[in-house]
């Protein structure tokens, strides 16, 4: 017997918060981004964000820090601090990682601290899965092999195009399988 649970909207266009946790996956994330006509390649992380009820904030972080999600007490809502001192691309990656530990982890803890990504490997599972998260979110699959097999195989082109450094893009693309320089 299928169970069919209806997916509900506040007047604003963001999801009810009983239905947050249907998604938990990337595939999800991105089929919410898609269904809320935002763009997915490059991800409009930062509308996803704000679709989902999260509140992103761009200020000065500490040295070495990219971003902060925590559950505000006072208005029981989600807010994302972003470091405005940083890249463009290394902004809408913390946004993607916070996505994950929003998506995944919510329910062990109402905050989350990022430092740098992808340096020196992850030291827990949660960050190893929030970084994993936000590669496939930023990086889809199927769209990355896809734009492979298009002819784009050059690491600086597929970077631009998918709006991430050049190194999380090779990290991608060892974890999915591909390799070599020009991929």
């Amino acid at each position: 017997m299928a169970i069919i649970r209806r997916v509900s909207f506040t007047q604003s266009g963001n999801i009810c918060a009983d239905d947050i946790a249907l998604i938990d996956t990337p595939e999800k994330l991105l089929k919410f981004a898609v269904d809320k006509g935002l763009d997915t390649i490059p991800l409009d992380a930062k509308g996803v964000a704000e679709k989902l009820g999260i509140r992103v904030e761009y200020i000065s972080l500490k040295e070495g820090l990219s971003g902060i999600l925590y559950k505000d007490k006072e208005s029981n809502s989600w807010v994302l601090h972003v470091n405005k001192e940083h890249h463009p691309n290394r902004q809408r990656y913390t946004i993607a990682h916070e996505l994950g530990h929003f998506c995944l982890h919510r329910h062990l803890k109402q905050r989350f601290e990022d430092k740098i990504f992808f340096r020196g490997g992850e030291p827990n599972k949660p960050e190893w899965q929030a970084n994993e998260f936000a590669s496939s979110i930023l990086m889809p699959e199927r769209e990355f092999k896809d734009m492979i097999r298009s002819g784009v195989r050059n690491v600086e082109e597929l970077a631009k195009e998918f709006q991430v450094s050049t190194l999380a893009l090779r990290i991608r693309a060892k974890n999915i399988g591909l390799s070599g320089h020009g991929l």
